[in-house]
């Protein structure tokens, strides 16, 4: 019994001599509260199944108050932010400009079909770049088409007990044309988000406790006396880890030729033209952290910090587009967002520098913003 209270004793001293290191290292403490707090209010509020105001292209070829009506039924849910289309050869360069994720188009006898009780086919083109968000704007369309189609007969027809059963309400169908990823298919929507997240995951974490280490073997100080800039280290540092990082982003592009039979619709010199881009980007960016870091622990826990909100604001699982509006301002300030964007608009829509320019100038002005806040946070630890 005393041996056994002994050793409660000694587990207690631990137990409190722990609490008070943690007691005194804030970010760590900041670290584990603030993290599922983030994972808690993204997955609960952020992350959702439905979406508001995505762009939808409407053709209205009947023109009548029963499709003015309908569209604008459509519009007040929330859901769609109609964009009227006057000529069917319009919607290509809606979809490539990407105006509109979505077109609906309405055919010329859709009054005459109701009121003749027949059914109803309506035209749907969907970006299935994004499968999971073309799929419920789909499902949504097709809800909202039939309610409506439901609403007009029973009002133009007396309400009886034959007219409210389910074989007197309306046959809307849909007739769908899924661009740019015809199958659906998951593979083809996460690879390319995937590459994404393993450049980002390659570079920041291969950095993030390099300069921390220099720090503690006291190297750092020595290079900085040296004639090199604080520039010209951040370059030196990046660089090697890049070419590798390289190498690991072609392997996986191989990778997923031959066991998924993925290749991009687009240019493939594109795509390896811009991932250095975005490399040095994470590199950067994992110095920058770990010159603010204090220790190796430090570096790794801000590395984790970062990448959380990354991960789910930056459309690589979860589609920006159903995400309330400041989240989706948010998930704009992640250098991870642009990437895949280029990386699927490559894989999957065979865009090429043209329609993908603005978000490689984006990644740009990351990149020189990056690079100078890594040169002066080393600057300062010299």
């Amino acid at each position: 019994m005393t041996r056994l209270r002994i050793k409660l004793n000694r587990l207690r001293t631990l137990l409190w001599r722990e609490f008070i290191e943690l007691r005194r290292d804030q970010f760590t403490l900041r670290i584990i509260i603030l993290i599922p707090v983030l994972q808690l209010t993204l997955m609960a509020y952020a992350i959702t199944t439905d979406f508001d105001h995505l762009p939808l292209c409407v053709l209205d070829r009947a023109r009548t108050q029963e499709t003015r009506q309908f569209v604008s039924d459509i519009a007040a849910t929330g859901y769609f932010s109609i964009t009227p289309l006057s000529d069917a050869d319009e919607v290509s360069a809606f979809f490539g400009q990407e105006h509109c994720r979505a077109a609906l188009l309405i055919p010329a006898d859709f009054s005459e079909l109701i009121a003749n009780h027949k059914e109803v086919r309506l035209g749907l083109l969907l970006d299935a770049a994004d499968t999971t968000l073309a799929t419920s704007a789909e499902g949504f369309l097709t809800a909202i088409a039939r309610t409506f189609y439901t609403h007009t007969r029973l009002e133009r027809t007396p309400l009886t007990a034959r007219n409210l059963r389910p074989e007197a309400t309306g046959v809307v169908t849909p007739i769908r044309r899924v661009l740019f990823n015809p199958t659906l298919s998951g593979t083809a929507y996460t690879l390319p988000g995937l590459l994404g997240m393993i450049c980002l995951f390659l570079t920041v974490f291969i950095t993030a406790i390099a300069l921390v280490r220099e720090r503690e073997t006291g190297t750092l100080e020595q290079l900085l006396v040296t004639p090199v800039t604080s520039t010209e280290v951040v370059l030196g540092k990046i660089l090697p880890f890049g070419m590798v990082a390289m190498g690991a982003v072609m392997a996986c592009i191989a990778a997923g030729w031959l066991l998924f039979d993925l290749v991009p619709v687009g240019s493939t010199v594109l795509l390896l033209a811009v991932t250095p881009i975005f490399l040095l980007i994470g590199l950067a960016q994992g110095l920058l952290i770990s010159g603010l870091a204090r220790s190796s622990v430090d570096a790794v826990e801000r590395s984790v910090l970062t990448m959380v909100p990354q991960m789910m604001l930056s459309d690589y699982i979860f589609p920006l587009a159903q995400m309330g509006q400041p989240f989706r301002t948010i998930g704009e300030l992640f250098p991870l967002t642009h990437y895949i964007r280029v990386t699927r608009g490559i894989y999957l829509k065979g865009q090429g520098f043209v329609e993908l320019w603005p978000e490689i100038a984006i990644l740009c002005v990351f990149l020189a913003l990056l690079i100078t806040g890594a040169s002066r946070a080393i600057k300062k630890q010299g």
